[in-house]
């Protein structure tokens, strides 16, 4: 059988796929991890599917955390679908439905790349494009997207890219316009989808006809780029309007980062060496990266990372000049144009993370396979002996194996949060939030002395001013300080929550953590009134939400007890207790009745006036407010908190309220 005959590579891409699944077999049981807390396991929105049109509607169902509210409806209704799939919080659903996507991305990468190399030598290369396809596959540091549940957004917006790529490359006229529809559906997925454009003009200009480049064609450069401009022109232009549309339905509490814009570009230089580097030698990967920013405008990593990029820019151009190398130039390309999202003028959280390179490493995949051919036939001459091909087979499985290797020693890192974390702390020594995060899985472990050294660790580092850490040192020191008594720890314990508090107030987090430990102190009130905050910043945070509906069933049933005791008591304090209650709870018309049944039995009582005056303050009544005030201020003149209401009173209707 020919070896590049199309039923050969039929036959070889099912073998491929049926040991790609044996490889990624062990990563299907792996849990959540990182920001899929906030997007799935604490959204409470993904667990009810009739929520799916109001995705598409408010931004704040993407997450339950304030800041990273970004607009990706698409990427949220595929974890509600998989939610209700599985019924339950079941990550091998989610697993499962990825990984088929990612195997009919490789279908698409495989139609490609069999595209690109027949435009460029008029050949079928079957078995070269199934190659390709498989080494996108088993690539090691594809592992870092595939196992990251939330980083589906760059696997399925890749699709999209893919898609809209063929649509438009396989049709003529106006019909390539079809393509439209995966750019639309894989922007709301993730802004990395807006590259389709400039990868469609790169296409157009490079290869689906003759380059200007390319030193055997009479084509004029005006005219080329003229020419692949109006092809492409509604890509960008829809591109442009998705950009300003997604954005607009960002939510006002979504916050990128706090990194300063410069410096993160004066970084990514640095950066793309470390994506090639990982791209041909994929050692050292890590969930999370603690390369630092670079300040220095001259940095000598600065330098050499110029450097590189003119090298490879110059190879790309170089290969642009001829067209039997016109698929290296324009997977050097793609390379860098897919990479401008995430390693350009907009800063992100972390200068780096492995999963970004999903979408730009096929580009990679384009230029490397074809110059691998390219030398292979030049060796050869174009006439492969049985030797050569024995040998390029050996080399190719050895390839693959090892790449097939580290993604199964990938999936085992992602197995669950302690050997995620543990091999952050190893390969990222100075990441405080790696540090953080495996103190988390020791104190979840019960090893709390333990937590709290990798969380003082983190406190020397640039995560030491985030407030998550200090609601975590609170939780172990409070939780160790009770197993041994020492008062000292339960001291500092609560103090590093209420840090956390002051230090991030538009955190839900902190107000939740906070509220669970004024529960488990007493402090029912307090916690209640956390919990609300928590759950206005983030309506779908299940945790607080849980908690919150404990308590009021909990107040609930102690008021209603109150209740029944105040009655049999039947003296004026007991009903100014309830009122007081009744106030912590929120319920204020309760605790207007319950002052005026204590005004019954003790006419001259001030302090029931005083907390009429309260109630109605709370309910927007201030001129209600005003009298109850008087009436406290008459009956105890140098009553503090009367006055203290009444003056509020008093400024509300100033301010026409």
């Amino acid at each position: 059988m020919n070896m590049n005959s199309k039923s050969f590579a039929f036959f070889l891409a099912i073998f491929l796929i049926a040991a790609l699944t044996a490889v990624y077999w062990n990563h299907f049981d792996n849990g959540f991890h990182f920001d899929d807390s906030h997007t799935i396991v604490n959204n409470g929105f993904i667990k009810n599917i009739d929520n799916l049109p109001q995705f598409f509607q408010d931004s704040e169902t993407t997450s339950s955390l304030p800041t990273n509210q970004a607009y990706r409806p698409v990427i949220t209704s595929l974890n509600a679908i998989d939610y209700w799939i599985a019924g339950s919080l079941n990550p091998k659903v989610f697993h499962w439905h990825i990984y088929l996507e990612f195997l009919l991305l490789l279908g698409l990468l495989y139609l490609l790349l069999l595209r690109i190399f027949e435009k460029t030598d008029g050949q079928k290369h079957y078995l070269l494009a199934v190659i390709g396809a498989s080494f996108f596959g088993f690539h090691t540091a594809t592992a870092e997207t595939i196992n990251y549940i939330i980083a589906r957004s760059d696997g399925f917006s890749t699709l999209m890219v893919l898609s809209a790529v063929l649509i438009y490359i396989s049709n003529k006229g106006w019909s390539k316009e079809i393509a439209l529809i995966p750019l639309i559906i894989g922007c709301l997925a993730k802004p990395t989808t807006l590259m389709l454009a400039p990868i469609l003009f790169l296409y157009d200009f490079l290869l689906e006809t003759p380059s200007f480049f390319v030193k055997d064609e009479k084509a004029k450069v005006i005219p080329k780029i003229r020419a692949s401009l109006k092809g492409t022109l509604p890509f960008f232009l829809f591109g442009a309007a998705m950009y300003f549309f997604t954005r607009s339905m960002f939510s006002e509490t979504w916050k990128p980062s706090d990194v300063n814009a410069l410096e993160y570009l004066n970084t990514q230089p640095y950066i793309f060496w470390v994506y090639i580097k990982t791209f041909f030698y994929p050692t050292g990967l890590t969930a999370d990266s603690d390369l630092a920013l670079i300040t220095d405008l001259v940095s000598g990593k600065v330098v050499f990372g110029l450097t590189v990029i003119l090298i490879t820019l110059f190879i790309a151009f170089k290969a642009a000049l001829n067209r039997k190398t016109l698929p290296i130039a324009f997977g050097i390309f793609w390379f860098y144009v897919a990479l401008i999202p995430s390693s350009s003028i907009v800063p992100l959280a972390e200068v780096m993370n492995h999963h970004r390179t999903f979408f730009p490493y096929i580009g990679l995949v384009i230029a490397s396979v074809w110059a691998g051919y390219l030398a292979f036939d030049s060796i050869t001459k174009g006439k492969p002996s049985v030797v050569s091909k024995m040998a390029v087979t050996l080399i190719l499985s050895c390839f693959l194996g090892a790449h097939a290797h580290g993604t199964f020693q990938r999936n085992e890192v992602w197995d669950n949060d302690a050997s995620l974390w543990k091999d952050v702390t190893i390969k990222s020594p100075n990441n405080g939030r790696g540090l953080m995060n495996y103190g988390l899985t020791e104190m979840r472990m019960g090893r709390m002395e333990s937590a709290i050294s990798f969380f003082e660790r983190a406190l020397k580092t640039s995560y030491g001013g985030h407030p998550y850490l200090y609601v975590n040192l609170g939780i172990a020191k409070n939780s160790l300080g009770i197993r041994t008594k020492n008062q000292t720890l339960i001291v500092e314990g609560e103090k590093h929550l209420k840090q956390a508090v002051q230090m991030g107030p538009g955190y839900p987090d902190c107000h939740y953590h906070y509220a669970n430990w004024l529960q488990s102190n007493g402090h029912q009130d307090d916690a209640i009134k956390h919990l609300n905050l928590a759950l206005e910043l983030s309506p779908g945070h299940q945790q607080a939400k849980g908690l919150l509906d404990a308590l009021t069933i909990t107040l609930a049933k102690k008021l209603e007890q109150l209740e029944q005791e105040t009655i049999r008591q039947n003296t004026p304090e007991a009903y100014l207790n309830l009122s007081l209650k009744y106030y912590n709870a929120e319920q204020y018309e309760n605790c207007i009745k319950a002052s005026y049944q204590s005004l019954e039995l003790k006419p001259n009582y001030a302090e029931a006036y005083n907390n009429i005056c309260s109630a109605y303050n709370k309910l927007g009544l201030y001129e209600e407010a005003l009298k109850a005030c008087n009436k406290a201020l008459i009956l105890k003149p140098d009553y503090a908190l009367a006055k203290g209401n009444l003056n509020w009173s008093i400024q509300q209707l100033k301010n026409g309220q």
